[in-house]
């Protein structure tokens, strides 16, 4: 065949769908039991509303995913709350406009930058805490080892796509799998062991079976690269090596919470409570069941390894939610770097690192070519629609 894509989230899929429609020749080789990776949506029994274990927002309005999704993902509207129940809507507010304007004309550290004193006159303490926690939160990256330069090119590139606004699919970030999975031939159950590779030409073998092609499109998340999964014969070039090393993968412990009833205001959309383990809630808007999905990354899944994430999380909850009944009559833990075919939620950049991405990407001998989230070198690491445009980078370069 013209080539093997080794991998069946979205980037392989997309990368394979447009290969497909060119006319080319494709094998899907996929680990899992399913296509989709890091997105996986949950239909479980007794629950009123799917239950996304990985990916779960539209970041923006990102044209390629829109395009893909047939009809407008719906909004998320509501308020922020803190613990106690106290509105953060301006805080947020503040908080979000600030962020624009870390200090970053030299590469260091988040936690440098925050420590800066001209971060420091422009900032109460509160809005220290939220920016901290949103920016460790949302990129799953410790503040200490965090690139301040990636950060802002990611702010910057979220900013030209809708910037924070979120919107969420009611029926599942699945549809957007069986969009891109029609019509493709996906082989499940077929980890891909070793990569022999000469110049135009690569042999993929599975446990089950070999295949042989042109070209071979790699979409390993970062984690399973970085672990050494596959073996290449002759191995990479140490180039390549030294980028798979020098990114970094987030930890993410993810929880579930299905209550009797709602224990928080109507108008409530994310709660944050600085200090606890699980510092972050949000609901499945725009649904009104009463559950809750509880979010720790970075050191606060690395404290959960092991441990009770279900009460940890109550925990977190009966802080935030003084005076209420926090008992939850079922639940449900993703922990993402426990899977063996991610090791880890989704990238993030090192100081010093943001190079690497674009070394990442990079194809080997034009016959070796890398996609999948960590290969976006513009800004959208971390993201569906990041690892989207990588898997259609990677089937233009192919095909060129």
């Amino acid at each position: 065949m013209d080539v093997v894509v080794i991998g069946a989230g979205v980037a392989g899929l997309a990368a394979a769908r447009e290969l497909r429609r060119a006319g080319r020749s494709v094998a899907v080789l996929e680990a899992r039991d399913r296509a989709g990776g890091r997105i996986h949506t949950l239909r479980l029994p007794g629950w009123p509303v799917p239950i996304e274990a990985g990916a779960e927002f539209v970041h923006g309005r990102p044209p390629t995913l829109l395009r893909l999704l047939g009809r407008a993902p719906r909004e998320v509207r509501g308020s922020y709350y803190l613990a106690g129940l106290r509105k953060g809507d301006a805080l947020w507010e503040r908080v979000h406009e600030k962020l624009g304007s870390i200090p970053s004309l030299r590469e260091r550290s988040v936690a440098d930058a925050f420590r800066t004193l001209r971060w420091r006159l422009r900032t109460s303490d509160e809005e220290r805490w939220m920016a901290a926690a949103f920016v460790e939160g949302f990129n799953a990256a410790p503040l200490e080892r965090a690139s301040v330069k990636s950060i802002t090119q990611q702010t910057a590139f979220a900013e030209k796509i809708g910037g924070y606004r979120i919107a969420r699919l009611p029926r599942g970030y699945h549809r957007l799998v069986q969009r891109l999975e029609r019509g493709l031939p996906v082989e499940l159950h077929s980890p891909v062991e070793e990569v022999r590779w000469t110049r135009g030409r690569v042999l993929v073998r599975t446990a089950r079976a070999s295949y042989q092609a042109e070209r071979a499109l790699i979409t390993l998340p970062l984690g399973v690269l970085q672990e050494n999964a596959v073996r290449f014969d002759p191995p990479l070039p140490r180039w390549k090596t030294e980028a798979i090393s020098a990114l970094a993968m987030g930890k993410v412990v993810k929880t579930a919470l299905l209550f009797d009833e709602p224990l928080w205001p109507e108008d409530l959309a994310f709660l944050l409570v600085r200090g606890a383990p699980v510092p972050a809630f949000w609901r499945p808007l725009p649904s009104r069941a009463p559950v809750l999905i509880g979010w720790a990354a970075s050191h606060n899944a690395e404290a959960l390894r092991g441990r009770g994430a279900v009460a940890a999380a109550v925990r977190s909850l009966r802080d935030a939610l003084p005076g209420k009944r926090v008992k939850p009559i079922d639940a449900q833990v993703f922990d993402w770097q426990r899977d063996r075919w991610s090791r880890g939620a989704y990238s993030w950049v090192p100081v010093g690192a943001l190079k690497q991405q674009r070394a990442l990407a990079a194809a080997v001998d034009d016959t070796l070519f890398f996609a999948g989230e960590a290969t976006h070198f513009e800004g959208a690491c971390g993201t569906v629609h990041g690892a989207l445009d990588t898997g259609l980078r990677a089937a233009r370069e192919i095909l060129a």
